[in-house]
């Protein structure tokens, strides 16, 4: 009975005066809800200190695993954007030496500009993520989950005027959102 109340806990946010911190194993849940297809899986979410990793399978053009690293960046909050700074790195599935090979040289040049052109395909119809060499930019207001939550009417004003993400950063196994008030300006 105890383990299966930890690893009920283990799946839950945990609040803090200052914010919250997110699970891994629930933002990977939310993250195959909200990108998985014919053509994409979400595999993994690994959270660590400073870099992250995200591994999507991928059937087209090739049978590849991607592995896209990530650390956050800048954010800004009147804008309500989050600057998240990726690289990209593939491994082919196909069987075949010739496959195999041609997929490896074809993934090499994911990060030479062929890597964004890939994401924007495959984020192409979400239209919260712009695509840039290098980095992503979040579009927190359009964010369906937290599109709702911010716009939520608070004592006569939406959430978002009231309280912003003033940080952001991941730890073992953990997302870590800190909320403050928002600046005037």
């Amino acid at each position: 009975m105890a383990s299966l109340w930890q690893k009920w806990q283990t799946q839950r946010p945990r609040l803090h005066r200052d914010g919250v911190s997110l699970p891994a194993t629930l933002l990977l849940r939310t993250l195959r809800k909200q990108l998985d297809s014919d053509t994409v899986q979400v595999t993994h979410l690994a959270l660590q200190p400073g870099e992250s990793l995200l591994e999507l399978t991928v059937q087209q053009p090739l049978t590849a695993s991607l592995q896209l690293y990530f650390r956050f960046g800048e954010i800004n909050w009147p804008a309500r954007t989050l600057t998240i700074h990726y690289r990209l790195q593939g491994t082919p599935y196909d069987n075949s030496l010739i496959k195999r090979t041609l997929g490896t040289l074809l993934l090499a040049t994911l990060d030479a500009g062929l890597g964004v052109k890939l994401l924007q395909r495959l984020a192409a119809e979400l239209d919260f993520i712009t695509i840039h060499p290098r980095h992503l930019t979040l579009h927190l207001d359009q964010l369906p989950l937290a599109a709702r939550a911010l716009e939520q009417d608070i004592l006569g004003k939406p959430l978002a005027r009231r309280l912003a993400l003033t940080a952001i950063s991941t730890s073992k196994d953990y997302l870590r959102l800190t909320l403050g008030r928002p600046t005037q300006g």
